[in-house]
């Protein structure tokens, strides 16, 4: 970070949360070394928020569901032995997890850094593991309470400049008509059929109630959100041994050449980058500030993801023969109110069955069936070249001036990079043809690299 210091970062974390259990919770806070041993290896529940616009990473907020409950009862103000169901702690656990990152928001809108905040999404469950996007070193801090500890753990890095998708001044009311204006449903159907078509040639389709045999096993969850004028999530999920078999089909290889769990994650990411971002373009078609959230991946045994009750996402399945895909996706309720319900999966048929037949109909008469993408094929993409990076003083850039001379750190004669939603694609060499400048292609970066750049 170049703009605010990590102290700054780790004060206002620290601050916030031993003032925040004081003062709504009355409960004494301390902040402890980060390194310590902390028994969180039970039940567990932690809240997750992303940051978008020129401040682009994560912030996970871990506890024991014990602890949890405790400090649910504690700002409710009622016995421990009330608290009834999982919704009020996710909500109580959504809440300091949203004012601690609000608080941090600030300090990064004090340091001229345009950003906005996700809905806070929860994850519950005893056994599971979080592998966020690997987009910065982490910043870890430990806080103890008596016996029980509250873990945050923080991935951010600057984007600066990267304030377009956010801007906006149009009224909530405006909001609200323009997100219902986006058939949500049609649209993550579609692009959930084709993004398995075209990119693993896989043929699914919906199914309305889970197999009598399916089994949540060891599964993956791969989970992108909204936020700006939408705030919204979008969670796609496969067992295990799929994901292993997605993961072959996208990198050309066979399953036992899979050389680790991290590629399978950079597949469901790249997937749920994918169809997540089709929907994002949904709003910004319709006139909507969005920025989409790095993907971020929950794998493990026993565990389910949500957002708060803010959100009440809708459940879609898919079948590939044997297999199961189930996604979830929802956008804030203020927002929803105004929309027409979306059926649940399980009790109202979701009707896409037209797209199925359509694609069956084209394949007997012989029409190629790739006609049928322009959902994906049609999508607008940013494509940028990078030439060069290099690191000025603020001195230095006042002095500029006409005809100054920036210096870069690419080398003359070197390949450069062609990016494509900020994820390296290829590598090529300025060209000048009919005084026009242009980048003439020299590789393609392997799918393999190109999903590791996107952690």
């Amino acid at each position: 970070m170049e703009k605010i210091s990590e102290d700054t970062i780790r004060q206002s974390i620290v601050s916030t949360l031993i003032e925040t259990f004081d003062a709504m919770i009355s409960m004494e806070l301390k902040a402890v070394d980060a390194n310590i041993a902390t028994d969180l290896d039970g039940s567990r529940i932690v809240g997750a928020i992303h940051f978008g616009g020129e401040v682009v990473g994560v912030m996970t907020f871990h506890l024991s569901s014990g602890f949890a409950k405790k400090i649910t009862a504690s700002m409710l103000g009622v016995p421990t032995d009330d608290i009834a169901s999982d919704e009020e702690v996710k909500d109580v656990i959504g809440e300091l997890t949203n004012i601690v990152a609000g608080n941090l928001k600030t300090e990064f809108l004090d340091s001229d850094l345009t950003c906005v905040i996700s809905t806070p999404s929860i994850t519950l469950g005893s056994d599971f593991e979080i592998d966020p996007a690997d987009i910065a070193p982490p910043l870890n801090l430990a806080f103890r309470h008596d016996d029980e500890f509250v873990l945050v753990e923080l991935f951010v890095k600057e984007e600066i400049g990267a304030k377009e998708d956010i801007m906006s001044d149009l009224p909530s009311d405006e909001i609200m008509e323009k997100i219902a204006g986006v058939d949500i449903k049609n649209a993550i159907v579609n692009s959930v059929i084709d993004v398995f078509f075209t990119m693993l040639d896989m043929e699914v389709e919906t199914i309305q109630t889970l197999p009598d045999n399916f089994a949540e096993e060891m599964r993956t969850v791969g989970s992108v959100t909204f936020a700006g004028e939408v705030d919204g999530m979008f969670n796609i999920q496969v067992n295990h041994d799929f994901g292993r078999r997605i993961t072959a089909s996208m990198l050309g290889m066979e399953i036992d050449e899979i050389e680790s769990e991290e590629e399978v994650y950079d597949v469901i990411r790249e997937l749920s980058n994918i169809i997540g971002g089709n929907l994002k373009s949904k709003f910004v078609d319709v006139g909507l500030s969005c920025v989409l959230s790095t993907p971020s991946i929950t794998n493990g045994r026993d565990f389910k993801v949500s957002p708060t009750n803010v959100i009440k996402p809708v459940r879609f399945l898919f079948s590939q023969n044997e297999d199961v895909i189930i996604v979830e996706a929802g956008v804030k309720k203020e927002a929803a109110e105004k929309q027409p319900e979306i059926p649940d999966s399980a009790e109202e048929e979701v009707q896409i069955q037209e797209t199925s037949s359509a694609r069956e109909a084209d394949a007997q008469s012989g029409i190629d069936p790739l006609i049928n993408i322009g959902l994906v094929m049609d999508i607008p993409l940013p494509v940028t070249v990078e030439l060069g990076r290099t690191r000025k003083r603020i001195n230095e850039i006042l002095q500029m001036k006409p005809e100054s001379v920036v210096e870069l750190e690419q080398l003359e004669g070197e390949p450069v990079d062609v990016l494509i939603n900020e994820t390296l694609i290829a590598k090529g060499f300025v060209v000048v043809e009919n005084e026009k400048y242009g980048i003439r292609i020299a590789e393609i970066v392997s799918r393999k690299e190109r999903l590791k750049s996107i952690r």
